[in-house]
């Protein structure tokens, strides 16, 4: 269906907000990204019962996390969730009005997990903040008033790969902790590898991931290019077998589309229950502006349900 008119809007107020070249400096481009994001989560005046930042301890010291409790009940679900942003960008800030409303919507208690990023802390170190923080909360179950039998790690973009990665790393160790795995238009493969959506709509009319970006992102991230074909960084090259069941969420107008649904593929040739929900007319980080798109809401809502009847 043609792109999204509420989406074309978007992308004209972005292209003033947030510019990027391949010599950006990166603190700047931190700050226009923090700021737009800001104003979403303003926009959407998300209401929870209550929040609490926390410390959660990882390999090499300790990262930040907000807990958002959906009602004072105990032995809730848990979900882990990772925000998206090229593994360079975001925080719990940028991603707190989704936070919340998965929260309140799903009934479940999300952990929102500050990983360190590039190009300041390269590959595996946000891999490996995103299993520690998620090997925490299913250890600290009493504590944070969850049922350690219940808990879902999700993630947009980069957070999706980290969700998708924290369920590997989970399966190799044995721990099997993750018990489901939402995956919102996620990074599968950082080869930079072509797809027909990449080839389509990794141009300047859909500037939010341009193929620039994308490699830019990449340059960040990795410490060196075969690193790319590491299951931990490219999941698609995992075997895929004995994995939780997965929700993967994908945008017609994205670069990411055809790996994510790819990915929903892969894991149903290897056994695991898999469903790929393609949303039309919408574009790359489509959730985050459920303020003022109906599309985000309805994706955002789909995720709550599948986590309740998931859970129930």
């Amino acid at each position: 269906m043609p792109l999204s008119p509420a989406v074309r809007q978007i992308l004209k107020q972005l292209a003033t907000a947030i510019k990027f070249t391949p010599e950006v400096d990166v603190k700047k481009f931190r700050e226009e990204f923090n700021n737009s994001s800001l104003l979403l989560v303003k926009m959407a005046n998300e209401p929870i019962y209550k929040t609490e930042d926390i410390a959660i301890p990882v390999r090499g010291g300790s990262i930040k996390a907000r807990i958002y409790r959906p009602s004072d009940r105990e032995k809730l679900p848990a979900v882990v969730y990772y925000h998206g942003g090229g593994f360079v960008l975001g925080s719990i800030e940028t991603h707190d009005h989704v936070c919340r409303r998965i929260a309140r919507l799903s009934g479940a208690v999300v952990v929102s997990v500050d990983y360190r990023l590039a190009p300041e802390y390269k590959f595996p170190t946000a891999v490996y903040d995103a299993f520690d923080a998620a090997k925490w909360v299913a250890d600290n179950y009493d504590r944070l008033g969850i049922d350690n039998g219940k808990i879902a790690v999700a993630g947009d973009s980069a957070g999706g790969n980290l969700a998708a990665v924290t369920s590997l790393i989970s399966r190799d160790l044995g721990e099997k902790f993750v018990k489901y795995q939402v995956l919102i238009y996620p990074v599968v493969n950082l080869t930079q590898a072509p797809t027909v959506s990449k080839v389509e709509y990794s141009g300047e009319e859909y500037v939010i991931l341009t193929t620039e970006l994308m490699t830019w992102f990449g340059r960040q991230y990795l410490s060196k290019p075969e690193d790319a074909v590491n299951p931990y960084a490219s999941p698609i090259f995992a075997k895929l077998s004995d994995l939780p069941p997965a929700l993967v969420i994908t945008a017609e107008y994205d670069p990411l589309r055809d790996e994510g649904e790819l990915y929903a593929h892969m894991l149903k040739t290897y056994g695991v229950k898999s469903v790929a929900v393609r949303y039309n007319g919408v574009i790359h980080g489509f959730i985050n502006f459920y303020p003022m798109l109906e599309e985000g809401r309805e994706a955002i809502s789909q995720i709550a349900a599948s986590i309740i009847n998931r859970f129930e």
